[in-house]
Parts: structure tokens; sequence; C-alpha cells
């Protein structure tokens, strides 16, 4: 018969009602299938060429429109899980250790994180010298190897290249650098509280940047203070659950999946945050964040607690390589491109849509393809190392390499 043990002291009020038993591991495979769809909805977002949107605009476009401009908020997913996790596992680690280890906490986040960014940001510096189609300006550079990439663009012109997706590298870096140390300090209670407080601070920010009207979609999009809100929200949700999960049957997960869907396609198709030339209002753009908030998180309820035997295993690997995935699906799309012009030869002799429409889905297939190898071979041969030694610095096991 079990029984359940609280920590002594202190720990008892902030991390009430937890078996200590559980706070050795932790590792749900679920989350590693929405890791590879919020993937999934960033390159689906990329994949579908820009299409203005006009009065006269019909509704297939605009639900076209919609879709691709949903794909962004898979970033917003990713935020999420992250913080979720992060959160998870330092509440572990403080009810296991009766401490949290700050410096084994960067030494980790450092070891995940750093040889692929520095690797890819490195390489296309070298291969802009070669290609000038690669190069960037010293500005930017500087700012992606600072970690402040977001805030360049958010005071420059937004250009398309090969990195362009790493913004949200440095958003992630940001926040960390004090969120182990709130933890630390201040336990759930602080967590909670300055949960709230960033909520608040991105509807405040939001109508801040917004009022400027420079550049709304861009501007708004890539400000840490914005997207802090999907640190929060994951956050509170690892403080409310505390390793549980909501008891949903199947028809339960799929109306909370729809309705997520249904809030990030209202959120993009009708309030058009992302849409440059719909120029939202200020309302527009705060009601149309919470919405894309509110669909986060009743995805992310819908997926939590997945039998793992329901699970498609290739999914969950794909979820496990997920952030080569993010970080390369640009190159893949340039590597598709490089060889489209022997895709285009060999539909020569076809004209019309459905030539079209074929050398489009083999070019993204190629995409697809290309980011996934690369990806592969980033895990195995530069990240793989790295994490072996992160398992010296882990206190709660969580997902094995």
């Amino acid at each position: 018969m079990s029984t359940t043990r609280t920590a002594p002291g202190p720990l008892s009020s902030r991390f009430p009602g937890v078996r200590k038993a559980k706070a050795d591991r932790f590792y749900r495979p679920e989350l590693d299938v929405l890791r590879f769809a919020a993937f999934l909805c960033v390159f689906v977002c990329h994949s579908i060429p820009n299409l203005s949107l006009a009065p006269s605009s019909g509704f297939g476009q605009r639900l076209i429109v919609a879709i691709k401009d949903a794909g962004n908020f898979g970033v917003c997913i990713f935020f999420l899980l992250s913080s979720y996790l992060i959160t998870e596992l330092l509440r572990r680690e403080q009810i296991k250790t009766g401490d949290i280890h700050l410096k084994s906490f960067y030494l980790r986040r450092i070891l995940r994180i750093w040889p692929l960014y520095f690797a890819i940001l490195i390489a296309y510096l070298i291969l802009g010298r070669i290609h000038p189609s690669l190069s960037m300006e010293p500005g930017r550079t500087a700012a992606n190897l600072l970690l402040v990439g977001n805030w360049y663009i958010f005071f420059h012109p937004y250009i398309t290249t090969p990195l362009r997706a790493l913004w949200s590298i440095s958003v992630e870096e940001q926040f960390y650098l004090t969120w182990p140390s709130i933890a630390k300090f201040g336990g759930l209670r602080w967590i909670a509280r300055l949960s709230g407080c960033l909520i608040l601070i991105s509807i405040v920010t939001i109508g801040i940047v917004s009022s400027r009207r420079v550049n709304l979609p861009v501007t708004v999009w890539v400000n840490s203070f914005v997207q802090f809100q999907f640190f929060a929200l994951g956050a509170l949700l690892a403080i409310y659950l505390s390793g549980s999960t909501l008891k949903l049957n199947r028809g339960g997960r799929l109306s909370a999946f729809m309705l997520g869907v249904a809030c990030w396609l209202t959120a993009s198709g009708v309030f058009l945050i992302k849409r440059p030339e719909a120029n939202p209002s200020l309302l527009s753009m705060i009601t149309g964040y919470e919405a894309a908030a509110l669909g986060a998180v009743l995805i992310f309820l819908s997926v939590l607690g997945i039998r793992p035997d329901a699970l498609p295993s290739p999914f969950i690997y794909l979820g496990k390589i997920s952030y080569g995935l993010y970080a390369f699906h640009e190159t893949g799309f340039m590597v598709a491109d490089n060889i489209e012009k022997l895709e285009r030869r060999l539909f020569a002799f076809a004209n019309g849509p459905q030539a079209h429409n074929a050398l489009f889905v083999l070019n993204k297939g190629t995409a697809l393809a290309a980011t996934i190898l690369l990806s592969m071979l980033s895990y195995r041969l530069l990240e793989t190392p790295f994490l072996n030694l992160k398992k010296k610095f882990t206190v709660v096991q969580s997902r094995g390499v």
C-alpha cells in the first residue's frame, strides 16, 4: 500500500501532496508527438506561398491564408511545451533534493540548445561568404550570436533567410535567464504570481506596440514580452496539473483539439493578427493573440495523457528530433528549390494546374525529406554527444537520448 509523503519544512507548503517516488522521472511521449505536430504547423506555414487578402478575395483564398497564418502558432506550442516541461522538472527537482541547482540547470540548457544553434549560425556565416544569398548583415549576425535576434527583427526590416526561424531560440533563452532562480527562491507561489503578471504584461505590450502601427504583425510577433505569455501558460499548467492529466475520453480530446484549431483559425482568419495588409485594430490584435493562446492550451490538453500504446512510434522519434527539424526546415526548402529545375524537366511534358500542383507537392516533399535527413544526422552526430554529457547534470530523468 503506497502512502503520500510530502517534503518536510517549507517544501510541504510549496509542493503539497506530491509523492517523492514520482519525482524521480518524468517523460510523456505524447508531448513528443505534439512537438512534431507543432513543427508541421510551422512547416506548412512556410510552405504555402504568400497570398494577399483583398475585399474581393473568395472564401477559398481566405481559408488558405488563415491556415497559413495559423501555422505560425506552432511556435507558441513550442514555448508552452518548453515552459510546462521545465517548470515540472524544476518542481520535481526541488521535491527530490530540497533545492534547485542553478548551475546544473544552465549547463543542461547550454548542452541542449547551444551546440546546434551556434553550429548552424557559424555554418551559414561561412557559407554566406561563398553564396551572397545566404549572407546576413553584421548587425543581424551579431544579434543572433548574442541571442537577441528577435529584437534585431523588431527594429529592422524582416528578411527571408534560412535562419529566419531562429528568432524564437533567442526568446526562449531570454525567458530562462531568470525562471529557474524564481523557482528556486520563490517556489510555486512566485512562479504562479509571475505567470499571471506575464500574461497581463503581454496584453499591455500588444496594446503599446499595436499603437505604433509600424510593421504590426512582425513587431508584435517577435516581441519577447508578447511571447512570454505562452511560457506563463505552460508554467501555470505545470503547477495546476502537478504531473497529472485531465481525464478526457476520445470525444473530449477531439472536441478540445477542434476547438483549439478553431481558436487559431479565428485569430488568423478573423482577427488577422499575422496579416500586414489587413492593418488590424488594437482590439483585434489583443483578442486575436488571446484566442491563439487559448487555442494552444486546448490543443495541449487534448494531447496530454494519451496512452503511449496509442502513439505512432515514428512520430515520437520525429518529436525527439524536432529541434533539428525546426532549425533545418528553411535549409530543407533551399535544398528543394535548388533541385526544382530537375523536377520541372520531369514534368516538362505536362501543362496546366495539375503539373503545377504536382511540382508543388514534389518540392515540399523534397524539402520535408531533406529536413528530416539533416535533423537525423544532426541529432546522431552533433547533438547526442552533448546530450550524453547533459545526463551528468540531470537530477530528474526525462526522455532518454
